[in-house]
């Protein structure tokens, strides 16, 4: 599974697409994630959880 930040969402598509993947999942959160205070940061890790239990539960 990846990690992407919004701006990214395409380039992560297309890559998947190019590895012959096209609907590999992928989590997205708002952009960006390096100048982000810890409560900031737990709030994007609590979306992309939302994000990712149901794929990783899909299986």
């Amino acid at each position: 599974m990846v990690l992407c930040t919004e701006p990214f969402a395409v380039t992560a598509r297309n890559i998947a697409k190019v590895l012959g993947l096209p609907d590999y999942p992928f989590l997205k959160v708002q952009h960006p994630i390096g100048s982000c205070t810890l409560p900031e940061l737990k709030a994007r890790a609590e979306i992309a959880y939302r994000q990712a239990l149901p794929i990783l539960l899909e299986g």
